[in-house]
């Protein structure tokens, strides 16, 4: 499940002991599989053993709608760089490692890093799978949260959503409450102004909106009132402050742009997203996509599929579509609205998850976040991260792509090498 980066730092102190995931890359033990099917909602996302199980196995609990690659495999070309390997970078102040290291040196130190990749106009330069085997399809966490802004993107460039007006105004169940007034623009920006925030303190209350939208995604029962219905407990969301005012991320918000898809084209999010987008995607295995008791796809995390599919949906916004793709899933209008209809860098970090981005990656150089993307640069690269260190970096200009899987609440370094590898010299022209 999807939480905010914010809940991660948070959570980093009550992590779990962690078995090094070496000991899993051949497989868990039986005693594993029992913990992680008896574990709570807290104990699947702290990041300790039974979080290694959830990220490569999330479609042994929960139901899972299976999306095939129909053009068949379009290959990736490789043209290995050895030199990317040797990177370095500061490590946050949370990592137990000596830094700064080479991304090569924290590949093999670091017991919870299991891949990274690079791929470069359209050829994979840098693969690695310390801890993990390439074929294996593990969660994309918080960096799935793209896939439903492309959507609602596509929507708005046929005509079908005007993201200037209410989101009410296609959502109509949803009028009357104090949605009334958000903007589609507000939602995905995460500036709704609705009290519906990932916080740490979410984890504890049992009257918290996140930690409800989450318990009712598993159809674990709330203290207070059993188990519920997703979208009417974002239909309960109570106003915090007006719209945008500041960034406040919130997976639920992410949620809501999944209904909102479903309303406008009276289809399911699974048959949405497989027909607009991976039905175009010669991928190499299946994208699984992971659904609620009532069949709603928890489009703000819970994706899974192997590192190169990953790398590929990345690929969608860049020069070098054509080689994984066979129609342009991104158009230029598109990728343009959400590197030119940037919030301000106060915008940002008026929100207190600003801060936590400065953290993970080591700098505030970046403007603001857009359309369900953490950060937008001024040079038009775009990075999207995930709860225990996913991530998802997107170089349009430089035709670049880095995906990367980890399973860590407590040292987020993994975060700090895309930019870097970036902005190297290594790919300008």
């Amino acid at each position: 499940m999807s939480t905010s980066l914010a809940l991660l730092a948070a959570t980093a102190a009550g992590a779990q002991d962690r078995t090094p995931l070496d000991a899993f890359v051949d497989g868990f033990p039986m005693e594993l599989e029992e913990a992680t099917r008896n574990a709570d909602y807290n104990e699947l996302f702290r990041g300790g053993d039974p979080s290694a199980y959830f990220n490569v196995r999330a479609s042994e609990f929960l139901p899972t709608a299976i999306l095939p690659s129909r053009p068949g495999v379009m290959p990736l070309a490789s043209n290995p760089m050895p030199e990317i390997g040797e990177i370095e970078v500061e490590l946050t102040s949370e990592s137990t490692l000596e830094g700064p290291l080479s991304l090569d040196a924290f590949l093999e130190q670091s017991d919870f890093a299991q891949a990274f990749m690079v791929v470069h106009k359209g050829e994979i330069v840098y693969e690695k799978y310390p801890r993990l085997r390439p074929e294996d399809s593990h969660l994309w966490m918080s960096a799935a949260k793209p896939t439903a802004s492309l959507v609602i993107d596509q929507l708005i460039s046929e005509g079908k959503i005007d993201d200037s007006e209410p989101i009410t105004t296609y959502m109509t169940d949803f009028k009357g409450t104090p949605w009334d007034g958000v903007t589609v623009k507000d939602v995905m920006d995460m500036a709704t102004g609705m009290d519906l925030e990932d916080t740490s303190e979410s984890r504890f209350d049992p009257d918290n909106i996140a930690r409800r939208v989450y318990e009712s995604e598993f159809g674990f029962p709330n203290e207070s009132r059993g188990v519920e219905n997703l979208r009417d407990v974002l239909r309960s969301t109570p106003k915090r402050e007006e719209p945008g005012q500041a960034f406040h991320y919130a997976s639920g918000l992410t949620q809501m742009l999944v209904f909102l898809a479903e309303d406008v084209e009276g289809e399911r999010w699974h048959q949405i997203f497989d027909r607009r987008v991976w039905s175009k995607v010669g991928a190499e295995g299946a994208l699984q996509m992971h659904l609620t008791p009532d069949g709603i796809v928890a489009a703000h995390g819970l994706v899974s599929s192997n590192l190169r599919d990953f790398a590929r949906f990345g690929m969608l916004y860049t020069p070098s579509w054509d080689k994984i793709a066979t129609e342009q899933v991104v158009s230029d209008e598109l990728l343009a609205r959400i590197r030119s209809e940037v919030r301000s860098h106060e915008f940002v970090m008026a929100g207190f998850d600003g801060a936590v981005f400065v953290d993970f990656l080591g700098s505030d150089d970046f403007i603001a976040n857009s359309r369900q993307w953490d950060v937008v640069w001024p040079d038009g690269d775009m990075w999207k991260g995930g709860l225990m260190t996913q991530g998802l970096y997107v170089s349009p200009s430089r035709d670049l792509v880095i995906v990367y899987f980890n399973v860590n609440n407590d040292d987020h370094s993994g975060h700090r090498y895309p930019r870097a590898i970036a902005t190297s010299g290594l790919f300008d022209e």
